[in-house]
């Protein structure tokens, strides 16, 4: 299903990638974050590249959205790693080891929660439009549900509009993300140190100042996605219920994730057809 998605979705992570510039008034924040906040971690990045596959210019990318490139905290949701998380994912942790293997530990952990450690046998492996792709789906589908391209992913590129949650499940669609997105990290990554590459930067043309953006809607999650987060509340299949805001990000793909492991389903967090018809004859067999 996490397949069958990407390649949905590919071409128009392709389409944005290809059209999105940086803005001229961000590239010197941009060209200082990388050079002074994450190239001097590369080798503990690349560390963790050799355990999950996951490219070391990825993570760092994820890293500065996350916590601010910070190595002493859970990459995962840039808590403290001296601690058990206690925001979505909940409850992982502590990682209490000497740094850096705290930091290796929490990257592992994280990474396997959403499946970033798998992502490398897929047809293809790694890609600048898969890399898109799963950093969306890290931070979650609430942009893609309001038709702009995700800040998470294009913050700082010609493609941003506005439109941005400035807390959990509250949506403001005149306020802008200010922060880098992670396509615009990991290309000036790749600019200041091209050993770090994992897919071939393309030779970018914006026609006009203004570029029209077409988001196409998730082709797995068709079902009602207050409905899925209604149906696992009733399930109780954790016991801290889901906020039904209809956004189907890590905090419900890790409850669908949980849902799905005890069901005999591809656990990939994504509710599509054949996870909507076992919550259902769930749902019948409670008698909810």
């Amino acid at each position: 299903m996490t397949q069958l998605a990407f390649e949905k979705l590919e071409a128009n992570y392709e389409h944005l990638a290809s059209i999105a510039t940086i803005k001229p008034e961000r590239e010197r924040e941009l060209l200082l974050v990388v050079e002074k906040t994450l190239l001097p971690q590369k080798a503990l990045y690349q560390r963790v590249e050799l355990l999950t596959h996951v490219p070391a210019a990825g993570l760092m990318a994820l890293a500065m959205r996350e916590m601010s490139g910070n190595t002493h905290k859970y990459l995962g949701n840039g808590q403290s790693l001296k601690q058990r998380t206690t925001i979505v994912p909940l409850n992982r942790g502590p990682f209490l080891q000497a740094y850096p293997e705290d930091f290796v530990a929490g990257c592992l952990d994280s990474l396997h929660l959403d499946g970033l450690d798998q992502v490398w046998k897929a047809p293809g492996g790694w890609s600048r439009s898969r890399y898109c792709y799963e950093s969306e789906a890290w931070n979650g589908w609430g942009y893609r549900a309001h038709g702009i391209p995700s800040p998470y992913v294009f913050g700082a590129t010609s493609v941003q509009r506005p439109g941005k949650y400035p807390r959990d499940h509250v949506w403001d669609a005149t306020m802008w993300d200010t922060q880098l997105g992670t396509l615009a990290i990991v290309e000036e990554i790749f600019k200041q140190d091209p050993s770090l590459q994992f897919f071939d930067v393309a030779e970018r043309e914006v026609q006009g100042a203004i570029v029209h953006v077409d988001i196409d809607p998730h082709p797995v999650i068709t079902t009602d996605a207050k409905w899925i987060q209604t149906a696992l509340n009733k399930l109780r299949v954790r016991g801290t219920p889901l906020v039904v805001d209809g956004n189907i990000g890590r905090g419900t793909r890790g409850v669908v994730r949980m849902y799905q492991g005890t069901h005999h389903l591809v656990a990939d967090g994504l509710p599509g057809p054949k996870t909507v018809a076992s919550l259902k004859q769930s749902l019948a067999e409670a008698g909810l």
